[in-house]
């Protein structure tokens, strides 16, 4: 054995460790609105924050402390104030930012809770179902993926697609399946207003969040559809479909893309993001690759296997996407140029 081997990954280990516990402080932060209260000042004692919070001023304490050793917020020492940078505030306290991560931290922590029955899926099969893992957890992904799309899906995502924005921009019919709570499809509607477009999910709880969106924007050019992707009957064929993370999620992909490809236009492209990473363990050895992989057992491939669902996870790569796209019968597959750290984004045609 080599001891510097040996020092690497136990070191690796007490920092992923000590990265627990700051993700589950950093939860608490952002429920309780710390972040948010310190963004908004020049800076707070721990009882000044704990007044402006109403919480209890040694738990603030504690927790300012942390989040210095863990550089998420600063500390100025002869004022004994805890403050937040412009970069800092940008990051974990304002959802509107493009590089906002307070969608991870509501989703990370809650889904520790389901830790035990993941357990339970090892030992006997089955899996945690979509309606099951958890309220806050449909909220945490909402917020996550929400600056992507808010800030450029309808620009620059569909901009990469050949001739796209103009077919839009005049009025096409879109479907975003598997649009989750609707930030997608709104996002399209808001940036195509004469296009009409259509979201559609099996969750009946985010289908009715998504509905009350489009009503308190007044958008009228969206509609959303509760249904599974592979059970999608509607006559009309569409110029765009869109999904976004979540083919990988379903329990039944292989159905859900041969529906896909029956409901484009013979013209038609259809749009499909997956997590950065590859379906091969030995090259997700990096940061991103680390998450998804991780992810994977806890969210993405035990919703699917709950329902005896093909069971994916979170990391199927460009080559398991071309796979199940050959598998469908999409005559083009083409892996599109966008610059993002967390996904890989195909164009397919019919």
């Amino acid at each position: 054995m080599e001891q510097q081997k040996i020092e690497e990954l136990a070191f690796r280990v007490i920092g992923d460790m000590g990265g627990s516990f700051v993700m589950a402080l950093g939860y608490i932060g952002d429920r309780l609105g710390l972040f948010t209260a310190l963004s908004n000042s020049a800076g707070l004692t721990s009882q000044e924050l704990a007044d402006k919070t109403e919480l209890n001023e040694r738990y603030v304490r504690e927790w300012a402390k942390a989040m210095v050793a863990a550089e998420y917020i600063d500390y100025e020492p002869d004022g004994e104030r805890f403050m937040m940078t412009e970069e800092q505030s940008f990051v974990l306290a304002n959802d509107d930012s493009p590089m906002s991560v307070g969608g991870g931290l509501q989703f990370t922590t809650p889904s520790m809770y389901n830790v035990p029955k993941i357990v339970k899926a090892f030992k006997e099969g089955g899996g945690v179902c979509y309606n099951e893992i958890g309220d806050e957890i449909p909220l945490g992904i909402e917020r996550f993926f929400r600056p992507g799309y808010v800030h450029f899906l309808a620009k620059d995502w569909i901009g990469s697609l050949d001739g796209m924005t103009g077919r839009l921009e005049h009025g096409a019919l879109v479907a975003d399946i598997g649009c989750g709570r609707g930030q997608s499809t709104l996002a399209l509607a808001r940036g195509f207003p004469h296009s009409h477009v259509v979201g559609i999910d099996n969750h009946a709880e985010s289908i009715a969040h998504a509905r009350g969106l489009a009503r308190e924007e007044g958008l009228e050019n969206v509609k959303f559809i509760e249904c599974s992707a592979d059970e999608i009957t509607d006559s009309e064929r569409f110029d765009l479909i869109c999904s976004f993370d979540c083919i990988h999620d379903m329990v039944n992909p292989s159905g859900a893309l041969s529906t896909i490809r029956e409901l484009l236009a013979e013209d038609g492209i259809y749009f499909w993001s997956e997590p950065n990473g590859s379906e091969k363990p030995h090259e997700n050895k990096n940061l991103v690759g680390r998450l998804f992989a991780s992810v994977s057992p806890l969210h993405c491939m035990t919703v699917s296997l709950c329902h005896e669902g093909e069971g994916l996870g979170t990391l199927i790569g460009e080559r398991g996407a071309r796979a199940l796209a050959e598998s469908a019968g999409f005559s083009s597959f083409q892996k599109v140029e966008i610059d993002n750290p967390f996904n890989q984004f195909f164009a397919l045609k019919r």
